[in-house]
């Protein structure tokens, strides 16, 4: 890709070259307010402080002068502003060249009304060279270090041939130089020097920074380039790993529904032994029953969870969404808790108010979350109490399950909601999958789950947390994240 130029429906943008070429211009401009205020100030305090005697008036016409083509100026930038390369190009140098010439000019004025050559400011000249230097080429600038030359020498010749008086700084110089052709060389030759030695560096210099630009941006697009290729290449491959993702979720489902069905028909010949109606069983044969059909409800367990999986990640859930009443929803979940609860002797609590709002979402997959939190809970907790209280803020409908059970230790809390994981100070029971599950879940929802061990409000035991968002996301927004689809 060039650097130089670039081309955007058949036309020629402006470069990041000529970008900074449009901020020097400003600088420049900006820069010359600065000046006209340094006049104006410099002949006030010269005349009023120092007691200086010059013509004041000419000055002034001249800095207003100043101000009115820098006003012109101001909606001329503007104005080049929209120019596509290299009409753009064009309209800066002409404009550059323009304007510092009449600089150039006003201070020639400027320096004839004070003292000519004898005013010390007059290698002042030097600045002007180095903004050309900021704006124009190599060439340009030359010419402008001789432009100058050219008008201090008309100046000189006009002044010392009586062509235009000489005004001296009285007040400054006690007798005036201007009449020694020694003094008058000598000067000339100075700012001859100068300046063309200004241009050189400038030029040089400007140059420089200029071709390290373009080293610069050319590196910056070579980068560009091989980065836009990296991201093509990451992306491909992220686009066949959720192929091959979606692929293992199917074949997990099919997987888990074809070895569901079996089991649930073993599951059910047990339990006609058990109940006696194929025959009496020995004791022996009807412990050994048992256990084998508590396995096998273990092993439906972990299938049942192992096909969740794949339903949350491809959105098949989807279509459950729906409006519903949220303490309903609450206190449905954790009637079936109850009897568990009374078992254990443990008190169950619900504080949830009646006045909020509706929340879309799907009622099993939320009903499947509160009732893996609540179990939990009165599973881990030998005495006390398990509350579920609800609370609710300006956007968010807020959820804590606490209570005064075992707790988690502190190493195992970031690994609370991955898949497969079970506490550390727990025996292994479970799949290990509700938790993460859960998580699923509620993050497809919009919302964000959390546990802290030990909970806040009782000093032990664990807090799940969860968030429900009471506005709705956009369905496509809530299938993206079921899917987890890049949301853009």
């Amino acid at each position: 890709m060039s650097t130089d130029k670039l081309t955007t429906h058949g036309r020629q943008d402006r470069t990041p070259a000529d970008a900074a070429l449009l901020v020097r211009l400003k600088v420049f401009h900006t820069m010359r307010w600065f000046v006209i205020a340094g006049v104006i100030g410099s002949a006030l305090v010269a005349t009023e402080v120092f007691n200086i005697v010059f013509p004041v008036l000419p000055v002034y016409i001249t800095s207003v002068f100043m101000i009115i083509y820098n006003v012109v100026m101001l909606y001329q930038v503007r104005g080049i502003e929209e120019l596509q390369y290299p009409e753009f190009r064009k309209r800066v140098n002409a404009l550059g060249t323009l304007h510092i010439a009449l600089d150039l000019l006003s201070f020639n004025v400027i320096l004839h009304y004070t003292g000519g050559v004898e005013n010390p400011f007059i290698f002042l000249l030097g600045l002007h060279i180095v903004g050309a230097s900021t704006l124009l080429g190599r060439r340009a600038v030359y010419g402008i270090a001789s432009l100058a030359l050219l008008m201090v020498g008309a100046v000189v010749t006009l002044e010392l041939y009586g062509i235009i008086p000489h005004h001296s700084l009285v007040g400054f110089f006690d007798q005036t130089h201007y009449y020694e052709p020694s003094y008058l060389i000598a000067v000339m030759v100075a700012l001859t020097s100068i300046l063309y030695l200004i241009a050189f560096m400038s030029t040089a210099i400007s140059m420089e920074l200029n071709q390290k630009h373009r080293e610069i941006v050319k590196l910056r697009e070579i980068l560009l380039d091989e980065t836009t290729e990296e991201l093509s290449r990451v992306s491909t491959e992220i686009s066949k790993l959720r192929e091959e993702r979606d692929k293992f979720l199917r074949f997990l489902g099919t997987a888990a529904h074809d070895l569901k069905t079996p089991l649930t028909a073993i599951q059910g010949y047990f339990r006609i032994m058990l109940d006696g109606y194929s025959g009496k069983l020995a004791e022996t044969h009807k412990r050994y029953i048992e256990r084998s059909s508590t396995r096998i409800t273990d092993l439906l367990g972990l299938i049942s969870d192992l096909l969740d999986i794949p339903r949350i990640e491809t959105g098949r859930w989807f279509s459950s969404m729906t409006e519903i009443s949220f303490p309903e929803l609450i206190k449905s979940s954790f009637t079936d808790l109850h009897n568990l609860a009374t078992e254990k002797g443990i008190t169950l609590n619900i504080e949830v108010p009646e006045t909020l709002p509706k929340v879309y979402c799907s009622e099993p997959r939320l009903v499947q979350v509160l009732t893996n939190l609540g179990s939990n809970s009165i599973n881990y907790t030998d005495e006390g109490s398990v509350t579920c209280r609800v609370s609710e803020n300006h956007d968010e409908i807020i959820v804590a399950v606490i209570d005064t059970g075992i707790g988690i230790p502190p190493h195992d809390l970031p690994h609370v909601f991955e898949d497969f994981f079970r506490a550390s100070n727990v025996q292994a029971k479970g799949t290990g999958l509700g938790l993460s599950i859960s998580k699923r879940i509620i993050e497809s929802h919009g919302g964000r789950i959390w546990v802290e061990s030990p909970s806040p409000e009782t000093g032990t035991g664990s807090k799940f947390v969860f968030t429900l968002p009471k506005r709705p996301p956009p369905p496509e927004v809530v299938k993206k994240k079921a899917t987890g689809e890049t949301l853009t």
